[in-house]
């Protein structure tokens, strides 16, 4: 084995042991009393937990809608007769203020099948309820998930963008001392342009965790309805 083939293989040992060794673990940025913050950060912000509860708000009222509709079953009915409009004509010829209906004549009017129908309707107003809290209970675990996921690929690329980061200066004291040694003559073009080009990777590949970070951090601040830099 040349000393080019020697050289090139000992820079991706001792880059692939620092990378080993500076291996991180997100286990102890977990703050689970900072996650429950979060879900209730976006519980309370989130557009659609505020449309459930509007839907539960709802259901409440067709339920007092439907027990009040209990009085229509009843009709009440007057009618005002003044005095003296309905007279009688005798044989004589002559008129007789007597009259049939004098004042107010009132009534109350009972729909037996109009009355019948009203507990189904409060039955199902009672339904409706219920379905409107289930809805918002599953949205609620369905929520609490989607925080935790996305809260936990943040953390991930924090972890991955220090990495990332720890490997681009790494290779730049790598490329810099290869830089010296090939302008000193001490060091072939082959390896130089190797140095150079992983250097150029690093670089590449830190801005794409840069990119997945802020991605990752927006994710999570669509369910939270605010900046993460606003929840302590």
């Amino acid at each position: 084995m040349n000393k080019s083939k020697l050289f090139f293989l000992l820079i991706i040992f001792l880059s692939v042991d620092k990378f080993v060794c500076a291996q991180q673990t997100i286990m102890n940025d977990i703050s689970e009393d900072y996650i429950a913050r979060l879900v209730a950060h976006a519980e309370e912000n989130y557009p659609q937990v505020k449309s459930n509860q509007n839907r539960i708000s709802i259901a409440q009222g067709n339920i007092g809608k439907a027990k009040v509709s209990y009085l229509d079953a009843f009709t009440f009915s007057y009618i005002y007769q003044p005095q003296g409009i309905n007279t009688l004509g005798n044989v004589s010829g002559t008129t007789s203020n007597y009259n049939y209906f004098n004042g107010i004549q009132a009534g109350i009017f009972f729909n037996l099948g109009s009355f019948l129908e009203k507990p189904y309707a409060v039955k199902q107003a009672r339904q409706e309820l219920e379905i409107a809290n289930n809805d918002q209970n599953q949205y609620y675990l369905t929520l609490t998930n989607e925080v935790k996921k996305r809260y936990y690929t943040y953390l991930q690329d924090i972890a991955a963008l220090k990495l990332t980061a720890q490997a681009c200066i790494d290779n730049e004291n790598i490329a810099n001392d290869i830089k010296h040694k090939f302008q000193k003559g001490e060091e072939t073009f082959d390896n130089y342009t190797k140095a150079q080009g992983n250097l150029t990777t690093s670089y590449q590949a830190k801005i794409q965790a840069e990119t997945a970070l802020l991605i990752a951090k927006a994710d999570l601040e669509e369910l939270l309805g605010d900046k993460l830099e606003n929840i302590r």
